[in-house]
């Protein structure tokens, strides 16, 4: 299954790759875009020394993990955004006709270029940010690698959490829900004990941006690390299992074109 996934990504590389400018403009604009949202913490450290006992350094790590995040969702996941569409025109009569999972074809549909440049730069992002904070070593990169693939996981969940919303509503093929929910999540890209308890709730347990950037630079800073940990994978194993739970309940909401 992995094989073929990877082969169908290979093969949407080579269909976007073929309209060579519009592939290196979406690539560039996905690297842009971030570094004009870094620009802003870059701003203010000119003027403060800390934000809420955080560094400049923390800041971009933990940056650095939703960019990762957001960057390889966009790749490997970015069917999750295009079921609305499939949902509306009909399309989503063919994955149900497969004998293959329908979460599986919606996960390998489609790929996001602008994710690629997302990717890299988080990624060069992240090395920086281990560098500066002296944690650049063999054992902070696995555990950075680990990290990654839970906010990854917790990422997609949401996307797909908020997108199986469709099957309860005729939102002619277009709906806010899942965008607004991101809108909210990210402002996880700043360590949210600077926001009301409130916000900090609704950022860790109900949008749990925090999961993604601010725990994982918690345990890379090595605070709490064991118990941040099993909180980290719990709440993947959640959300995972909560996306999946809706994303079937609401195939069973689904009226087929031809009905």
């Amino acid at each position: 299954m992995l094989r073929i996934f990877l082969k169908l990504k290979e093969q949407y590389i080579k269909t976007e790759m073929e309209y060579t400018f519009n592939f290196w403009m979406m690539l560039l604009s996905g690297i842009l875009t971030r570094i004009l949202i870094m620009a802003i913490p870059f701003v203010i450290y000119k003027n403060i020394p800390s934000i809420a006992g955080w560094q400049e350094h923390e800041i971009y790590l933990i940056m650095s993990f939703l960019f990762i995040a957001e960057g390889l969702n966009s790749i490997l996941f970015e069917g999750i955004w295009q079921m609305p569409g499939m949902v509306f025109n009909g399309q989503f009569d063919s994955i149900l006709t497969r004998p293959v999972s329908p979460l599986y074809q919606v996960l390998s549909y489609g790929m996001g270029l602008q994710g690629i440049g997302v990717f890299l730069f988080g990624i060069v992002s992240l090395n920086i940010s281990l560098h500066a904070l002296g944690k650049y070593d063999l054992v902070s990169i696995l555990l950075c690698f680990f990290l990654i693939v839970c906010g990854t996981v917790i990422l997609m969940s949401v996307y797909l959490l908020s997108n199986s919303l469709i099957f309860w509503y005729d939102s002619g093929g277009r709906t806010s829900i899942p965008f607004t929910i991101n809108s909210i999540g990210q402002y996880a890209r700043y360590p949210i004990n600077i926001y009301p308890k409130g916000v900090q709730l609704i950022l860790l347990f109900i949008i749990p941006y925090g999961f993604i950037g601010l725990i994982p630079a918690y345990i890379v800073r090595g605070e709490h690390v064991i118990s941040y940990t099993l909180l980290l994978i719990g709440m993947c194993i959640v959300f995972f299992l909560a996306a999946r739970f809706v994303f079937y309940r609401g195939i069973r909401k689904y009226e087929s074109m031809g009905m």
